[in-house]
């Protein structure tokens, strides 16, 4: 960061600063979030991402125009999407463990935006905020603190705890104009001054959950959660960069955003987004939550007089002194004391008659092979639960077994982490050059969301789109703006059988075809991303892609049935009903979106329609 005037700098520290522990903790969130997320979609990775599925090549290489840049084009194999998927799941894993972590992070910013621009017909909020908060995170220092990467540096990391740097003011405006532009494109009279539009949302069944359809009948209470959730989202960003009472403002505005994130969670189903929300408010943690929280735990442990945990290890073994250094990390067990057990006579001759390491607890009390490792679970801040369930006598044996075939194979296990995890003498902060870009793209990405606010002109929106298109980071925070959707509704697929059958095409295991609207419209679909699909499907903007899916279920259907049992046409409809003031009833209207003839029934993609 360029050296700024004395009067200048502790408020600018004040504002965009980002303490390394909590980039420490946004880190693992992030990557936790992506894995679980490819998780979900690995489901689906036949139907959504292969030529054999719903979206072809060609069919996306014209939706996507020229910007918008794929790894995934080069193959529609189901191997070749696949190969994609573990790598980015283990970049996501490296990510969390912040393990070669730049490496990681770049690669996953790639990967991740391929698979936006794969099926853009399943893209989600969650999926934008994941991508650019990839984005901000390659100019960040994620892995000074609790990771791999710090635990086998040498020398540690001597960065301080705040980090100011250009990405450091990136991250946080980034993660603050998700709630402020989003503020800003709810103009509708529904938001304000009518308040009734988070009655609206609760209203559109495809959504809902179980507790939003029971949240509909507080009428008042959804009124005024209305402006709760648009005066939060429009001032919340200004608290946050005040720059009086920061601390107390940020940290209360980050608990209030929490809390209407968990909400949403609860009476929306919006898949990943409040999970990725969450880990983007993780950012305005400051150092003094963490600083208090090691305060208080060393008065804890003085209050008890106590000696220090400390873990005894084989000086022969340098695998052995690696995996107590990455215990004291993952475990959160900062003073932990690590010796080697031939230096302390007690630990020395145990070492040598169990030929294990050594744990003596605070009451001196020592511990061998597994009992030692569940030891330093329970005495984990964040695994103190997980030793508890394995303390019984039932999980000793098959412990001590993994132990001894761990001690048995010691020397494969150290040429193996020797090469994958090297002591290392790697920088954690980024150059100057890296802040330069950084430094460019604050003001590049809050430019786009002023255009995208229509607060600046349409030419700069122009200039910009190229660049922001090819990187992935074309954002646009319009959840439920200007308004939420008045338009709802639900899919019968009714199908004919070769041999005459009317079936339910999407419900087979249904007795006939029913056009009645189902209990609870957000089970119709395995998924958020199967409703966002056929959300889709009923727009004109993704009308030309109805053949594929229509081709689609023709090739599903016959290939699990045969003969006469083969489908042979079948009709998408969609039961239209528009969102009616509180009290009223809604009408529902059929709309056929698409007939389709799959023509021979036995050649499976042979299908038409019209």
């Amino acid at each position: 960061m360029p050296r700024l005037p004395s009067f200048v700098r502790p408020l600018i520290d004040r504002l965009f600063s980002v303490d390394l522990r909590t980039l420490a903790l946004f880190r693992a969130l992030l990557g936790a979030v992506v894995f679980v997320d490819l998780c979900n979609r690995a489901l689906d990775l036949r139907t959504f991402y292969t030529d054999l599925g719903v979206m072809p090549r060609d069919w996306m290489l014209q939706l996507n125009g020229l910007w918008r840049i794929s790894l995934y084009s080069a193959n529609g194999e189901t191997w070749f999407v696949s190969l994609l998927f573990v790598v980015e799941m283990l970049a996501a894993l490296a990510l969390l463990l912040g393990w070669r972590t730049r490496i990681a992070t770049v690669l996953l910013f790639v990967l991740h935006g391929s698979l936006l621009n794969r099926d853009q017909m399943v893209l989600l909020g969650a999926d934008i905020l994941l991508e650019c908060l990839l984005f901000w995170s390659m100019f960040l220092p994620l892995a000074a603190r609790w990771s791999v990467d710090a635990t086998l540096a040498d020398p540690k990391p001597a960065l301080r705890n705040p980090h100011l740097s250009c990405a450091s003011a990136g991250l946080l405006l980034q993660v603050m104009s998700v709630y402020f532009f989003s503020a800003l494109l709810k103009y509708g009279r529904e938001w304000w001054p009518d308040g009734t539009a988070v009655d609206l949302a609760l209203q559109i069944d495809g959504y809902a959950t179980p507790i939003g359809v029971w949240l509909r009948g507080f009428y008042p209470l959804t009124h005024w959660l209305t402006y709760f959730v648009w005066l939060l989202e429009l001032l919340g960003p200004i608290a946050v960069f005040f720059p009086f009472f920061n601390k107390q403002l940020r940290f209360g505005t980050m608990l209030l955003l929490m809390v209407m994130h968990i909400g949403f969670l609860l009476c929306l189903s919006l898949g990943p987004f409040p999970f990725a929300s969450l880990t983007s408010l993780t950012v305005l943690i400051g150092g003094w939550v963490w600083d208090a929280l090691d305060r208080r735990k060393q008065r804890r442990e003085d209050a008890r007089g106590k000696q220090p945990l400390r873990i005894y290890y084989d000086r022969d073994c340098g695998f052995c002194l690696k995996s107590c250094l990455l215990y004291q990390t993952f475990l959160i067990l900062p003073r932990v004391q690590i010796a080697p057990a031939q230096d302390t006579p007690r630990a020395k001759a145990l070492l040598e008659a169990n030929y294990s390491w050594v744990v003596i607890d605070h009451d001196d009390r020592a511990y061998l092979k597994w009992p030692a490792f569940v030891q330093l679970l329970k005495r984990s801040p964040l695994f103190f639960w997980l030793g508890f369930l394995l303390q019984g006598s039932w999980a000793v044996p098959p412990g001590n077994w993994c132990y001894d075939f761990v001690g048995r194979h010691r020397g494969a296990f150290g040429a193996a982490t020797g090469a994958l995890m090297p002591y290392h003498q790697r920088r954690f902060d980024t150059g100057i050059v890296a802040q330069v870009l950084a430094g460019i793209a604050v003001v590049a990405v809050f430019t786009w969301n002023l255009c995208t606010a229509h607060l600046l002109i349409r030419p700069i929106y122009a200039f910009l789109t190229p660049p922001f298109r090819v990187l992935r980071l074309d954002q646009l925070w319009d959840m439920f703006a200007p308004f939420p959707s008045k338009e709802d509704g639900w899919f019968v697929i009714p199908g004919e059988l070769l041999d005459g059958t009317q079936v339910d095409v999407y419900h087979p295991e249904r007795d006939g075809v029913s056009y009645d609207k189902p209990e609870y419209v957000v089970h119709e679909w395995p998924n958020i991303r199967w409703h966002k699909y056929m959300e889709r499907i009923w727009s004109a903007e993704y009308s030309s892609n109805r053949l594929y899916y229509g081709r689609y279920l023709c090739r599903s259907w016959n290939a699990s049935h045969a003969g006469a049992k083969q489908l042979k046409t079948f009709r998408i409809v969609y039961m239209l009903e528009l969102s009616v003031p509180h009290g009223e009833t809604p009408h529902v209207e059929q709309r056929v979106l698409w007939n389709h003839e799959c023509f021979d029934a036995r050649l499976l993609g042979g299908s038409t329609g019209h």
